[in-house]
């Protein structure tokens, strides 16, 4: 059995190649090398530098932010339940007239919203990426702080861009106008599997609900919403469905948005640390759930499972980097988490959790209307 446990190790990596002493005296004078002529055997043999990935330095100092503040996170942000189980589209589906994310006995039913241009054509478009991702995480922040179906995303484009904490720009403002409107006109189904008591009968249970009951979104000449000229002319907003802003209210997920930003334009970083930071709830041992089973949550961009298993380990690296006291296991066929704080939690008091014992298996995901402990939107 492999085993690699996940200890985030950020100390500075130095490298001792000790003082060079002054050059040897010599009766004839030294002539300056030549670029590209061979150097004289007392030049120090200098190392390559080494580059540092963007990516990486990015999760580096996020975490020293974290440390400079006692390891707490600055803000606290929510996600819905239902996105630590099922996840979106990471790529664009194209033209096919729905798309499906299977989990266990859950199962989300995408439908592409139709999409209106100024010319009156329609065109179906599903969200995807991470865009839609932190839009979720907004709305789903915004209906926990204000306790309210009606989200309003600001003055201007620019301003709900800020909400967002993206990059502002003029191709960031047009991208984020067209997943806003994928998201918002998308509708979901979600689907369970439910068995007889007996264990003999079984049928079906499904549940629909679109995303916002209403929406209003003003776009100005070039296809942006709003106009940073006339701030006025924008007021642009979202009203939840009700079952959206219920399944929000009801168990929302608490997140730090400083890491999500931290973790980059990777849509499955982002669900994974979703996912962890809820199950970290559940976890009182360490626990196994099988390649196979992530692979079915969280394997839409990738068709063989030991190129999801290759992702998915790079993702849970980074994230060990801005969550130290994650750990867990990566064997043959099962990735094993044990206990330990939630992504909020990392900073203060430790949870108190059983002491491990015999390995349980666990699926990816939990039935909708399980009775596990769940965060409540005030830890």
């Amino acid at each position: 059995m492999t085993s690699d446990t996940a200890a985030a190790d950020t100390g500075d990596e130095q490298r001792d190649h000790g003082d060079h002493a002054a050059a040897t005296t010599s009766s004839h004078s030294e002539v300056e090398p030549r670029l590209g002529a061979a150097m004289p055997s007392h030049f120090p043999n200098l190392p390559s530098p080494i580059e540092v990935p963007r990516d990486r330095v990015r999760l580096l100092n996020y975490r020293d932010a974290l440390d400079a503040n006692g390891g707490r996170p600055q803000d606290i942000a929510f996600s819905a339940r239902v996105w630590a189980q099922v996840s979106l589209p990471y790529k664009d589906p194209g033209e096919v007239p729905f798309w499906v994310r299977r989990n266990g006995d859950i199962t989300l039913r995408v439908q592409p919203a139709a999409i209106t241009d100024r010319e009156g054509n329609d065109q179906a478009a599903y969200p995807f990426g991470i865009l839609p991702r932190h839009i979720m995480t907004w709305m789903a922040s915004e209906a926990v702080r204000t306790k309210n179906e009606e989200l309003i995303l600001g003055d201007t484009m620019q301003e709900f861009m800020e909400k967002l904490q993206i990059e502002v720009g003029g191709n960031s403002r047009r991208r984020l106008a067209n997943q806003m409107e994928r998201v918002f006109g998308s509708r979901l189904s979600v689907e369970g599997l439910i068995v007889g008591a007996d264990g003999q009968g079984y049928g079906q249970a499904k549940e629909y609900f679109p995303i916002a009951e209403s929406t209003q979104l003003w776009f100005n000449a070039h296809g942006e919403l709003g106009s940073s000229d006339h701030p006025g002319l924008w007021d642009s907003k979202i009203v939840l469905s009700k079952r959206f802003f219920d399944s929000i209210i009801e168990r929302p997920v608490p997140v730090d948005p400083g890491a999500l930003r931290a973790l980059g334009a990777k849509p499955l970083s982002f669900d994974i640390y979703v996912w962890i930071g809820y199950r970290l709830y559940d976890v009182s041992y360490p626990t196994r759930i099988s390649w196979a089973d992530l692979f079915k949550q969280f394997g839409s961009q990738t068709k063989r499972l030991r190129d999801f298993r290759t992702a998915f380990v790079a993702a849970i690296r980074d994230i060990a980097i801005i969550m130290p006291e994650l750990r867990f296991d990566l064997e043959p066929d099962y990735f094993v988490l044990h206990p330990g704080p939630t992504p909020i939690e990392q900073t203060s008091k430790r949870r108190n959790v059983r002491a491990p014992r015999a390995t349980r298996r666990l699926r990816a995901v939990e039935p909708l209307d399980s009775n596990d402990d769940a965060p409540d939107a005030g830890e």
